[in-house]
């Protein structure tokens, strides 16, 4: 976990809005842990695809901007860190 909250502490420090970003990143860790995933879908979630996915991107940029949801999900790093402390992988 500890290697979680130095990847967010990189991102916070390295955007224009570092409580922001920590409080998405902190956000997407949460919704993870308590998605209920279907192997099938669990899949396509790793891998940032499937309409799950795209929903769920979705719901999110109704609290954060675009580039910053597309920014961090993207962030392979850190996104395979999340999927690993939040059960998903």
């Amino acid at each position: 976990m500890e290697e979680w909250y130095s990847a967010v502490r990189k991102l916070k420090d390295e955007s224009e809005n570092g409580y922001k970003t920590e409080e998405f990143c902190h956000r997407i860790f949460q919704d993870i842990r308590r998605m209920k995933l279907v192997p099938k879908e669990k899949g396509k979630f790793d891998q940032r695809t499937g309409s799950k996915f795209a929903l769920w991107t979705e719901s999110l940029e109704v609290d954060y901007p675009q580039d910053m949801v597309t920014e961090i999900l993207n962030d392979d790093d850190f996104w395979k860190l999340t999927l690993q402390v939040s059960r998903v992988s």
